[in-house]
């Protein structure tokens, strides 16, 4: 990758499902842009990596922020996915055991949407946007009426008060959600 970047083809680079481990030895040969992990309010297990991206200036690209559709409070177990690339039926969090965990957490976001005139899916992406400024979410949006719904996103904000009190509720919770690529 240095040398691509040193021959002008690229300009910078990153990597996707890394490591603290992975990431220093990576950056240490050529310094890494961006990493690529999963993040969500149900998918919180890469936060122990921010220290590094802190430290060694790195954005953390977040996919699947509304964890497969489901902080959005449109999708239920009764939902019928379409098509056969559309894997989200099999996910834990939809099944009536994983909706029923994360129920408290979808009334938390509905209350908090409210009271900000937002979506839920508005909120979950400013909670994301307004915690810490190297977070970079990519919601998927197949739609351009949902493509522009997440760009509202940005004008939702999040007080650090407001993402303490998420997170606290959020460390109580309990989520079967899906965690793989």
């Amino acid at each position: 990758m240095g040398e691509l970047i040193k021959e002008g083809k690229i300009r910078s680079w990153g990597i996707s499902e890394t490591t603290e481990e992975y990431l220093r030895r990576a950056n240490a040969v050529t310094p890494v842009t961006a990493i690529e992990n999963r993040y969500s309010m149900m998918a919180r297990w890469h936060e122990s990596i921010w220290p590094v991206c802190e430290e060694l200036d790195i954005a953390y690209v977040a996919f699947s922020p509304m964890a497969n559709g489901f902080l959005t409070g449109t999708y239920n177990p009764q939902t019928k996915f379409e098509g056969s690339q559309d894997y989200r039926a099999r996910m834990p969090q939809y099944t009536e055991e994983g909706y029923a965990k994360a129920r408290e957490l979808l009334d938390l976001l509905n209350e908090m949407a409210a009271q900000k005139n937002c979506t839920m899916a508005q909120l979950s992406l400013a909670w994301m946007i307004c915690k810490k400024p190297y977070i970079i979410p990519i919601p998927g949006s197949r739609k351009l009426e949902r493509l522009r719904a997440n760009f509202e996103a940005g004008n939702v904000i999040v007080t650090p008060e407001k993402i303490a009190l998420i997170d606290a509720k959020l460390d109580t919770m309990q989520f079967d959600v899906f965690g793989g690529h």
